[in-house]
């Protein structure tokens, strides 16, 4: 949700080159000339220590410590290529000594090379097990590979070998909130680096997650614009900022800063396409290629902007996921719809179509046409199912006897996307399975028929659940105009359900993400959305309470 953690590489330039290991410099000149070359560079007298770092490799060649002093001195004048032969003399002359393992990392980090910092992190790690500054490295690099066990495996031990070290604990704080969901202990760490050292911009970066399940969208907004006072290329405090914004419903305000996503640790996916950016320039006549952007249900939510692109004239071509490219195709028929993979480089597939004008990524198209409240739309539903197919599961659920059909769904959301924090276990969901009268069927994409059956069975609930209806989204969209109400965590279902128009009750955490508000019931994005929020963390019992009063007022029996 926030942005990514400091910049390593520049953090860490800091270190000084060695703290031991005169034992190599041979002769005593050779010695000398390291130790002065030492003071000089703790003193930040990089031209005097690079002249006796030289002079003590001059007089002793093989001195790993020499060399390695050169390489950061180079490291910090920002001499790169010259500081990396350095390091990697080093480590020939003593392929046991960890520091260069460490630099190397470093420099394999800033060139994008992730494979190449994780493995000279790890063998820094190896060879110097109380070596924090690795451990703390190599914790960056395994989250950038998505890796969140191992980060926070290697943040703990950097935060054990320094307690005090407030950038370590403020990145283990913030793995734990934002990876883990593990708001109290890593509420903790991040308290106490705060503590430690208020001033550093990227722990009050870090330090917006605390502030964001305290609710205290204000303070947010207050820090970040400070923070970016002083640097307004500061991106991470840019999208904080942009999210506390939107959630507050202030969207002239927070769609300029929510471009900040492109370039932190966010869901965004870069595109290969290298078209002139629309900016709000005439379209009439021109050609516009929107691309999808962050996972499903964002692609739906987003689309529901197409309309006000398609009247402007414009050509429109839209890139989605492979799985709403025929529903996109039906319900935009005066587009042209391509379904590929984010992850895709291809873009060969644009040539049949002629010269593109402009490109614009889907999550940008609400700064051009939803600036208030008042922008959105009371649509009834702008995605179009397979007429066909709708009669079909009618039937199907007409076949059910008499009676309300409730769609129902219950998971939601991925580690990266606070899946935990606003999913609930089936069995939960009891009291309202339970009804007389009703019939409900299972919107849930990655259950098991096992997972229904065996709750159903142990809890005396009957729930239909038909594989075929939710593994393509084609098929869910074609059920979802015979439901009589959808009942759904915030996941992808819940905004195909208002995309549809259909009357949908969803559960919401008690801090979710920024499209659902800071408060009140109704979605701006889908009309037919009631939102039914926790009154405390984790708190779903209170949000069933609701949610089985309002069913019986609906469908009194």
């Amino acid at each position: 949700m926030f942005g990514p953690l400091k910049r390593w590489f520049e953090s860490s330039a800091a270190a000084t080159p060695v703290t031991a290991s005169e034992q190599n410099a041979g002769e005593a000149a050779g010695k000398d000339a390291y130790r002065a070359g030492l003071a000089c560079f703790n003193a930040g007298d990089y031209g005097a220590a690079t002249t006796l770092f030289e002079a003590a490799i001059a007089e002793w060649h093989d001195d790993a410590c020499a060399h390695c002093g050169l390489g950061l001195v180079n490291f910090k004048l920002k001499k790169f290529e010259d500081a990396a032969d350095s390091f990697h003399l080093a480590v020939h002359f003593r392929p046991q000594y960890a520091e260069p393992h460490y630099y190397l990392a470093l420099l394999a980090q800033r060139e994008g090379n992730l494979k190449a910092a994780m493995d000279g992190a790890a063998r820094a790690c190896a060879l110097q097990p109380g070596f924090a500054d690795a451990h703390h490295l190599l914790g960056a690099c395994a989250m950038a590979a998505g890796d969140i066990d191992r980060a926070v495996a290697s943040f703990t031990k950097a935060v054990e070998l320094k307690p005090q070290t407030a950038t370590f604990l403020s990145d283990l704080g913030y793995v734990l909130t934002r990876d883990c969901g593990k708001l109290a202990e890593g509420a903790g760490y991040l308290e106490k680096a705060v503590q430690l050292d208020p001033a550093n911009p990227s722990i009050q970066v870090n330090y917006c997650l605390v502030l964001w399940h305290q609710g205290r969208l204000d303070a947010i907004i207050a820090i970040c614009t400070r923070l970016l006072d002083a640097n307004p290329n500061d991106n991470e405090a840019r999208l904080n900022r942009a999210l506390a914004l939107l959630k507050k419903g202030l969207f002239a305000e927070g769609w300029p800063d929510y471009e900040a996503r492109r370039h932190t640790r966010s869901n965004f996916s870069q595109r290969p396409y290298q078209f002139a950016p629309w900016q709000g320039q005439p379209l009439r006549g021109k050609t516009l290629l929107v691309y999808g952007e962050q996972g499903l249900g964002d692609e739906i939510m987003f689309a529901s902007c197409l309309p006000e692109v398609i009247e402007t004239g414009a050509r429109c071509i839209i890139e989605c996921s492979p799985r709403l490219e025929m529903l996109f195709r039906r319900s935009f028929p005066a587009t042209v719809v391509h379904g590929a993979s984010q992850a895709s480089g291809d873009t060969s597939w644009l040539d049949q179509f002629g010269l593109v004008d402009f490109q614009i990524a889907a999550g940008d198209l609400p700064a051009m046409f939803r600036q208030r409240l008042a922008d959105f739309p009371r649509h009834a539903g702008y995605l179009r199912p397979v007429p066909a197919r709708t009669e079909y599961w009618s039937a199907r659920l007409q076949a059910l006897g008499t009676g309300p059909k409730i769609g129902i769904a219950w998971r939601g959301g991925t580690v990266s996307t606070r899946g935990a924090l606003r999913s609930l276990d089936l069995r939960a969901l009891t009291p309202l399975l339970q009804r007389k009268g009703l019939h409900f069927i299972s919107l849930q994409y990655d259950a098991t028929i096992a997972e229904v059956s065996n709750a159903a069975r142990a809890q005396g609930f009957e729930l239909c659940h038909w594989p075929d209806a939710i593994d393509d989204l084609d098929e869910t969209a074609a059920l979802m105009p015979s439901l009589d109400l959808v009942i759904t965590v915030c996941n992808a279902g819940m905004h195909l359900a208002g995309a549809s128009g259909r009357p949908t009750w969803a559960m919401v955490a008690a801090v979710p993400d920024w499209r659902y508000l800071e408060k009140g019931d109704s979605l701006p994005w889908y009309p037919s959305v009631r939102m039914f929020r926790q009154s405390a963390p984790g708190d779903w019992q209170n949000v069933i309470d609701q949610i089985e009063q309002a069913l019986f007022k609906r469908y009194p029996v």
